[in-house]
C-alpha cells in the first residue's frame, strides 16, 4: 500500500475523552484477474498507536498494515523496496 494522503484528526469521546490521529488515504493495486488500476483505502491511527511505530508516516511510503484479530488496524510496518522477500498485499 503506498500512503497518498494524511489527515490530522482530534474528536471527543462520549465520555468527554479527546482522541487525537491521523487518518491515512492509501492505494493499492487491484488483484490480478480481478480487474486493474488502484484500490483506495482509508484507516486511522490514534497518537498513542502513531508512538509506538518504528518510523514517522509519510506521503509517498509503500506500507503493510498489521490488523488485531477483531479487524482493526493495530500496527503499519515500512516496506522496504529493496526487500523482495517482504509480500505486500
Amino acid at each position: 500500500m503506498k500512503i497518498i494522503g494524511i489527515v490530522n484528526v482530534s474528536f471527543s469521546t462520549k465520555d468527554g475523552n479527546t482522541i487525537t490521529g491521523k487518518t491515512f488515504h492509501v492505494t493499492s493495486p487491484v488483484p490480478a484477474g480481478q480487474g486493474s488500476g488502484e484500490v483506495t483505502d482509508h484507516f486511522f491511527l490514534s497518537a498513542a498507536k502513531l508512538a509506538t511505530l518504528d518510523f514517522t508516516p509519510e506521503l509517498s511510503q509503500q506500507i503493510q498494515v498489521l490488523y488485531n484479530r477483531y479487524g482493526k488496524v493495530a500496527s503499519l510496518v515500512l516496506v522496504d523496496p529493496l526487500d523482495s522477500t517482504l509480500e505486500v498485499d
